[in-house]
């Protein structure tokens, strides 16, 4: 059975074989797996160039996937943003970690195929001399081909910057995350120490309170007892104790 993938991204690879023939100057450049939007931009920049040389397709291609570079990454930047203004007071913070670590992980391939981005075409450019005949190296037209290459790497540059500043900005969020849970945690176990303190003054008010009144309370319980009794002899009441009061002590002893 086939499930359907529900991810709410995904991802875009370009394959190109390029074949030259210097003898014929004909170039074949052959694009695979390339997405509808890389197409419909490919098609209209090779309609809009009025000459195409045998390496301004370094050029035109290089401008489709500047654009879509840039579209990723200002599309981070929402999600980056949106977890930004998510602020809320110390004690309703919630963050959603897992969203947070997924973004960053979207932001970590950004910035790896940015990188890659701006190596091959740092590789492009120093290959430019090689590729052309030192006749040509002059021409106005292949100058303004090393040039238009050179301001594309500089947009890709540009364009990696702005990724890797939003990654110091998502870690910046994640890590004020923890500190508010950790102070968050601080503050309840604070308030249960307190709590605790105020219920060990509340258990030795009832300590002394069961001091003061513990000694009358023994004395009347004992002389309540049937141990003690008045008797009456010769007309005169006197106080009796028990012949039996040992029981008292005794039974408590033997327990």
């Amino acid at each position: 059975m086939e499930q359907q993938d529900t991810r709410p991204y995904s991802w875009e690879q370009v394959v190109s074989f390029v074949s030259y023939d210097a003898h014929g100057n004909t170039l074949f450049v052959l694009y695979l797996d390339s997405p509808d939007s890389v197409r419909t931009a490919l098609k209209k920049r090779l309609i809009a160039a009025k000459t195409i040389l045998s390496l301004e397709w370094h050029v035109i291609f290089l401008g489709v996937l500047r654009d879509r570079y840039d579209e990723s990454v200002w599309s981070l930047r929402d999600c980056v943003r949106n977890a930004e203004l998510a602020r809320e007071s110390a004690q309703e913070f919630r963050p959603e970690f897992m969203h947070l670590h997924e973004i960053a992980r979207h932001l970590l391939h950004s910035n790896e195929t940015l990188d890659v981005t701006v190596d091959t075409i740092k590789r492009i450019l120093a290959s430019y001399p090689r590729l052309l005949p030192p006749e040509r190296r002059d021409d106005l037209a292949l100058l303004n081909l090393h040039d238009r290459t050179s301001a594309l790497e500089k947009d890709v540059q540009g364009i990696k910057r702005r990724s890797e500043s939003l990654t110091q900005r998502l870690q910046n969020k994640i890590d004020l995350a923890y500190n508010l849970v950790a102070q968050r945690d601080n503050q309840i176990m604070v308030q249960m120490g307190e709590r605790a303190r105020q219920d060990n003054n509340n258990m030795k008010l009832i300590a002394v309170v069961g001091l003061v009144y513990l000694p009358g309370t023994f004395v009347s319980s004992l002389f309540g007892m049937n141990f003690f009794s008045f008797v009456e002899e010769n007309g005169q009441q006197r106080w009796q104790v028990s012949e039996k009061f040992w029981l008292y002590s005794v039974c408590p002893s033997t327990k």
